[in-house]
């Protein structure tokens, strides 16, 4: 049976490769998407329905002119998606005429939120597809749940880049949603696909279905027993089936954390020899200000020579 349209979120395409990858991150890249476009055309080249982080800027202000042109050239279509955090400069929905996503639009490579009559005071911005209703909410608009009085009846999808969990946030002082107060949030969706978090997971309500589709690539040493996936939607049914993505074993290192964590442990134990070993009193003091006042002494090591010495 073929599928009406492939799910996804957070593909997060870089020029750079990411610390935990031990492997070449270009060629990687290459292969996931090369995968995707095969997908798409052998369910008839049905829509890709991202929920957006379609780039990662993490480090740079916008992708470069290389990504960006490999982006032209590489990204399955028809793809739709939805500005999220990544893609926007200064995480702003105001800056989406400066982002790369923009380019591809104007380009014809993807449909957002129509570059030429986004107002900012709008924050749903409806479109058509081949097979929905297709609402789209951008990462910091918020949600609004009503749908225009001059929409057709039928399926309705939105795509949703904001934090979205299954069932408790997953860290303190999280800022977002359950999957339950999403979809509650927006009654009138029967498909809802968000974007940001990047675990795996689904949620249903009735008939409807709310899927997070977790990150396509595996760019963080924690996510080293991370699945990658994609959903492939069924629209007569509302129904998915999840098609893992081809992922190679050993190429996700933590090394690099556990070297912080080394060299934490070695400043620990020199702190604490230096406990040890001083007296505490004015004269120490004055001496240890003007030592710490060395340039080439790296500022962690001050901060925990000072931290002891307060605790004393």
């Amino acid at each position: 049976m073929k599928a009406s349209a492939i799910l996804t979120a957070d593909i997060e395409l870089r020029a750079y490769a990411p610390l935990c990858r031990t492997d070449d991150h270009w060629k990687t890249q290459e292969r996931k998407i090369k995968w995707l476009r095969e997908l798409q055309e052998k369910h008839d080249n049905c829509p890709i329905l991202d929920a957006g982080d379609l780039f990662d800027k993490k480090y740079k202000v916008n992708p470069s002119h290389e990504l960006l042109g490999w982006a032209i050239e590489n990204l399955p279509r028809p793809f739709y998606t939805v500005p999220g955090n990544h893609d926007l400069p200064g995480k702003s929905i105001e800056n989406y005429q400066n982002s790369a996503m923009a380019v591809l639009e104007r380009a014809g490579i993807v449909t957002s939120i129509n570059f030429h009559k986004f107002d900012r005071n709008i924050l749903l911005n409806y479109q058509k597809c081949n097979i929905a209703n297709l609402a789209l909410i951008p990462w910091g608009v918020g949600i609004k749940p009503d749908l225009p009085a001059n929409w057709d009846k039928g399926i309705n999808i939105a795509l949703v880049h904001a934090m979205v969990y299954k069932d408790s946030p997953p860290f303190p002082g999280c800022e977002g949603y359950s999957a339950k107060e999403l979809m509650n949030l927006l009654p009138d969706f029967d498909l809802i696909v968000s974007g940001h978090n990047h675990q795996t997971f689904t949620h249903k309500i009735g008939n409807r279905i709310l899927v997070n589709p977790g990150s396509l690539m595996r760019n963080d040493a924690d996510q080293i027993d991370h699945k990658p996936s994609v959903f492939l939607w069924f629209a007569e049914t509302n129904e998915i089936e999840q098609v893992f993505v081809p992922i190679r074993k050993g190429v996700i290192s933590r090394e690099h954390i556990e070297e912080v964590y080394a060299r934490e442990t070695r400043l620990d134990a020199f702190v604490e020899k230096l406990g040890d070993t001083v007296e505490h009193g004015i004269d120490f003091l004055k001496n240890l200000e003007t030592a710490t006042d060395n340039k080439e002494i790296p500022q962690p090591v001050k901060d925990k020579v000072w931290g002891y010495v307060e605790q004393k």
